[in-house]
């Protein structure tokens, strides 16, 4: 009995290896605001181009893909499914004849119903979820303010919880200035994603580009002007370019010729108003030229053997929180460790910040070698908001690129209140489930009138958020800010000074509390530590440094494996083997008969077309 089961083991192994296996390892759901005022928000409709943008990133079999629609009521744009050339078709003829007309947005309904909608799609265990939601307004379900107050209050508590517990990454675009921005960044931040505020439609397209960027990171070619350089190791290259509406880009062969924009057997070309995608399979070596592009906005992604990885940055990132980095070349799923090789290797890494259109350079370094892999440690980025990280490995015969973005943001929301009668109240919360509360406290610090400071620990109420109650007296003007010593849920250790609040009484009259504003803090000087790292955002000037030199006692920086272990079944197998009754010897039995007729099969087939190839050849050589 013992062999029959083994056997059987070994055929199901063989069978796996035999039948196709193609799981989905990202899903993606987008929610688009379908009320009127986003005719005027999107007149040109850049939105269903983000749409149909996403859908031509997505590499086929690879991700799934879901649209709805919000106003009044939720509804279903584009089922969940896979990305495939079929659904890519039918999501083109769907989001261009989507009506915006809701008078109401009610975020709540739809991200009910997306927690309740199944997932869709053949996808992995483990899978990735990354949802975008694309608004112009904020929670206006009714005309009574309370009503609102309260499905709001719902959003951030009930809704972003559940989204919490089950991995989502909620992505938040705000297209005007009038969208409910504190709820939106809350959304994303609680759920370590990212939120854009769009200045003009068009910046739709460069932030869905970012975001699949973000949830699928690729290697890359960086332009040299508008040139990049192909080598031997690329196996297939996708463009993908913005343009102004109606130019056509040209993109020139290294033999001088000019690619042909019509898809055929090595050329697929996904064509729109702002933006062209062209993959090309087994493209030739050498230099190659775009020219009617946006250079700025624009990409190159390569699949090939010959690649770089780099450690994976966390969508969010606090304000003075270490960002330790390494890169390092890898051969296939090998990491690189030939002399010869690396000796020629230099890695340069520049950290950009992003605002609308413009980037903002803050700094470019070189990175130090340590053994197989390049390193090195950012530290002091204080400004908030989105950033990019480009890494660039020169080889002296190739190069290769990658572009990692987050958001920096503090990682407490700090601020004062008056409860009731003489008192105020000081609060920090987390923005996210990344902050260790047990591991990290906050002080208060105290500046009076003449001038002398005080220091007080503030109280950790359970394990949700940092308070503290202090009763004023008559005459009090009292400036106070928190000093944030924080942990990491993996250990990182930061500091982190919040802006200042003030709170004063007249005589009897009831307290109020603010927040500073900056052109009044020479009225009261506030002592900044001796700490480097203890910087207060509203006096000093961002700034970044670069720590080279790390100690190879720190934890693991590289999210590859060169090798991996696979427990063995074998004594289980042996175990059981001779506790078979007799329908399991029959279930065996026809699983092996079965198993040795498919695979007879399989052998005859591939028999017949090695047979059939070999005839073909025997002609070719005849002509």
């Amino acid at each position: 009995m013992k062999w029959l089961k083994i056997n059987t083991v070994l055929l199901v192994a063989v069978l796996f290896f035999w039948m196709p296996s193609s799981q989905a390892d990202t899903q993606f759901r987008v929610i688009v605001d379908a009320s009127g005022s986003m005719l005027i928000s999107d007149p040109d409709k850049l939105t269903s181009e983000a749409l149909r943008l996403i859908s031509n990133l997505a590499p086929e079999e690879k991700a799934t893909l879901g649209i709805w629609l919000f106003g009044e009521k939720p509804r279903v744009l584009l089922p969940e499914a896979i990305v495939n050339k079929a659904n890519k078709v039918k999501l083109a003829s769907y989001v261009d004849s989507y009506v915006t007309q809701d008078l109401k947005t009610d975020l709540e309904a739809i991200v009910k119903l997306l927690l309740d909608t199944p997932d869709s799609g053949n996808l992995e265990p483990g899978f990735n979820r990354h949802w975008i939601l694309v608004t112009d307004g904020m929670v206006d379900i009714s005309l009574d303010d309370a009503v609102n107050k309260a499905s709001r209050d719902r959003i951030l508590n009930e809704l972003t919880a559940n989204l919490e517990e089950r991995g989502i990454h909620l992505h938040t675009i705000s297209m005007t200035g009038y969208t409910d921005k504190a709820l939106l960044e809350s959304l994303s931040l609680r759920t370590n994603a990212t939120h854009t505020e769009v200045a003009i439609p068009e910046d739709l397209l460069d932030t869905f580009d970012r975001i699949f960027t973000q949830a699928s990171p690729s290697n890359e070619l960086p332009f040299d002007g508008n040139r990049f350089v192909v080598d031997d190791a690329i196996k297939e290259l996708t463009l993908v370019v913005f343009h102004e509406n109606g130019i056509q880009p040209h993109i020139i062969k290294p033999d001088g010729t000019l690619l042909s924009l019509v898809s055929n057997k090595n050329v697929l070309v996904s064509a729109s108003n702002h933006y062209t995608l062209v993959t090309v399979r087994s493209p030739d070596s050498g230099a190659w030229q775009v020219n009617n592009v946006d250079l700025e906005r624009s990409s190159i992604r390569v699949i090939t053997d010959l690649s770089a990885k780099a450690t994976q940055i966390a969508p969010v990132i606090f304000q003075n929180e270490p960002i330790y980095s390494t890169v390092a070349l890898f051969q296939k799923d090998s990491i690189i460790k030939d002399d010869k090789i690396l000796n020629l290797l230099s890695v340069e890494q520049t950290l950009v910040r992003l605002s609308g259109e413009q980037k903002e350079t803050v700094l470019s370094h070189q990175m130090d070698r340590a053994n197989d892999q390049f390193k090195q440690r950012l530290e002091g980025i204080v400004e908030p908001g989105n950033y990019e990280l480009i890494s660039r490995i020169d080889g002296k015969t190739f190069t290769r690129q990658l572009s990692q973005f987050f958001t920096v943001h503090p990682a407490i929301n700090f601020e004062g209140t008056n409860p009731s009668g003489n008192l105020v109240a000081f609060s920090a919360k987390p923005v996210n489930l990344k902050l260790n509360m047990l591991r990290s406290n906050v002080k208060l610090e105290f500046t009076y009138r003449n001038g002398t400071t005080e220091i007080e620990e503030m109280p950790l109420v359970g394990q949700g958020y940092w308070e503290k109650i202090i009763p004023v007296s008559a005459n009090d003007n009292v400036k106070v800010r928190a000093h944030l010593i924080g942990f990491t849920q993996t250990g990182l250790r930061f500091e982190y000074w919040t802006p200042i609040w003030h709170f004063n009484r007249q005589g009897n009259e009831v307290p109020s509390v603010g927040l500073e504003d900056v052109a009044s803090l020479g009225k009261i000087l506030i002592p900044v530590a001796s700490s480097s790292k203890d910087v207060m955002p509203v006096l000093v000037p961002p700034s970044v440094s670069v720590v080279s030199e790390v100690e190879e006692s720190t934890r693991s920086e590289v999210d590859v494996k060169e090798e991996s272990t696979v427990e063995s079944t074998t004594d289980m197998v042996l175990d059981e083997a001779s506790n078979l009754s007799k329908n399991e010897w029959i279930l065996y039995v026809a699983l092996n008969v079965g198993g040795i007729l498919v695979i007879a099969g399989g052998i005859f087939l591939y028999r017949r077309i090695k047979k059939n190839k070999s005839i073909k050849r025997d002609n070719l050589d005849d002509v």
